[in-house]
């Protein structure tokens, strides 16, 4: 049957091609090609079988459903005006199904109270009408009333494999996933030959963290189908939480053999050199194509400047034109940068980011931090001079006090440090306040305070050595 299904619309699709299409369809065959269509998400197709059906049967109930179908997909306002617009004395099942859609959402007991009234009503006589009565479930959000029911519902159907296949489709979690796997079991043992069973068991399997039978499971679907892309790339996840590496960067690379722009695999492929710390130079291309076409991951964010710290500017402001300017998130990432032991690049970032938006007074603390760590003390002296008033007992300005001591100790303005350090601590006692860092600061700060404290009493003037002791 699909493969007829499939001949039709190679039929058609090629006379869209040379311009020159029949009229002699009858309106079962236009709805099947529109059906068709749908499953292999070709809108093109859909939109110009929905044209010729209403030239050439204007009346057609089946393409009139077919019209519906396509405005569902558009949200449930415009479904909603449409089926006010055509109103049915005698509604078939997918006409009902449409318009129990298109008025949602319900409380859950009218939701169940429709579901039922269609079953009672109805049998799902046909693919798209199983297919739209399973979207509806989902859309209802009656999942864990359809898997009560799932034996009622099975009897309604006249063709049961497609409502398991939908069935399965629908799981989109551990449980459910769980739940659908004995389905398609069934449907393997009824049609052993079908790629999307095996394929999607597979899918399933992995979801549910079960590897081993997941690989077996793609045996079966690569033996009918060797080179689909999204096979290879569960195949190649599947070896990755297996840890099985190179088996993971071969699947992923023969999917991309395939389609060298196949998203998932390529954002996988950069998973598995990550753990396997290997293929630098390819890795970080990967990283640049990614970015490109996912330019607000954060991760890939970091991983490009880490990797073309060069080109920060130009990174930055491809990020940002596509995403929110946010303070706190662009800190984050700046936090994430010194993790991974790219300080410089992390400063250039915020430094970057001061110009493009400014920054609060949190954000200039973090960026005398920064200047800090990168050894540009005489720099954070001056930014601290002319930005920081002395700072708050709070939690979001206590941090750059230990910057603060440390910056004067390396600039060997020991009186200064001194002073500051008594000041500090007495503060602390009084206000009876632990504190632990934020952001870059890795010791308390009483303890650093202290330390400062018992060093330049013992030593007015410290050695660099005794300095690098007590400082951040």
């Amino acid at each position: 049957m699909n493969n007829q299904l499939e001949k039709l619309y190679n039929k058609f699709r090629q006379e869209l091609a040379n311009n020159d299409v029949s009229i002699y369809y009858d309106e079962e065959d236009l709805a099947d090609i529109f059906d068709y269509a749908g499953d292999i998400h070709d809108d093109y197709v859909r939109l110009e079988v929905m044209l010729l059906g209403n030239r050439l049967f204007p009346d057609s109930e089946i393409m009139l459903e077919r019209r519906a179908i396509w405005l569902s997909y558009m949200g449930n306002e415009p479904l909603r005006q449409f089926i006010l617009d055509h109103p049915r004395t005698n509604p078939s099942v997918m006409w009902e199904t449409l318009r129990i859609r298109a008025n949602a959402p319900y409380p859950a007991d009218v939701a169940i109270r429709e579901l039922e009234s269609l079953l009672d009503r109805f049998r799902l006589e046909d693919d798209e009408s199983i297919i739209q009565f399973v979207s509806l479930v989902r859309l209802l959000e009656q999942e864990e009333w359809f898997s009560e029911n799932i034996d009622r519902v099975r009897d309604r159907c006249d063709y049961p494999p497609t409502l398991l296949f939908e069935i399965a489709r629908m799981a989109s979690n551990k449980p459910q996933s769980l739940e659908a796997l004995p389905l398609l079991e069934d449907l393997t043992e009824l049609d052993p030959f079908n790629t999307d069973y095996w394929g999607l068991m597979a899918e399933l399997q992995s979801n549910c963290e079960m590897y081993e039978e997941s690989l077996a499971s793609l045996d079966y679907a690569k033996a009918l189908c060797p080179d689909d892309v999204e096979l290879l790339t569960i195949e190649g996840f599947n070896h990755l939480k297996l840890n099985h590496i190179d088996k993971a960067i071969a699947s992923f690379k023969h999917a991309l053999d395939i389609d060298p722009n196949y998203f998932i695999a390529k954002r996988n492929l950069l998973e598995a050199y990550r753990i396997s710390n290997s293929n630098a130079a390819e890795r970080a291309e990967l990283v640049r194509e990614l970015f490109q076409a996912s330019p607000t991951d954060t991760s890939l964010l970091c991983e490009m400047l880490a990797s073309f710290p060069e080109e920060i500017e130009s990174t930055l402001a491809h990020y940002y034109a596509n995403a929110d300017a946010e303070e706190n998130e662009a800190i984050m990432h700046v936090s994430e940068l010194c993790r991974s032991g790219n300080d410089a690049v992390a400063l250039s970032y915020l430094q970057w980011y001061q110009e493009a938006f400014t920054l609060s007074m949190q954000g200039k603390m973090v960026l005398i931090e920064l200047l800090y760590h990168n050894g540009r003390y005489q720099e954070a002296y001056d930014y601290l001079i002319a930005n920081i008033k002395s700072p708050t007992l709070s939690a979001s300005e206590l941090p750059i006090i230990a910057v603060i001591v440390s910056i004067l100790l390396r600039l060997h303005i020991f009186d200064e440090a001194l002073h500051f350090s008594e000041m500090w601590l007495d503060k602390l006692h009084k206000a009876n306040i632990e504190h632990n860092s934020f952001h870059l600061v890795n010791r308390g700060l009483r303890d650093i305070l202290t330390d400062v404290k018992q060093l330049l009493t013992i030593s007015p003037i410290p050695t660099e050595e005794q300095i690098n002791r007590v400082v951040l």
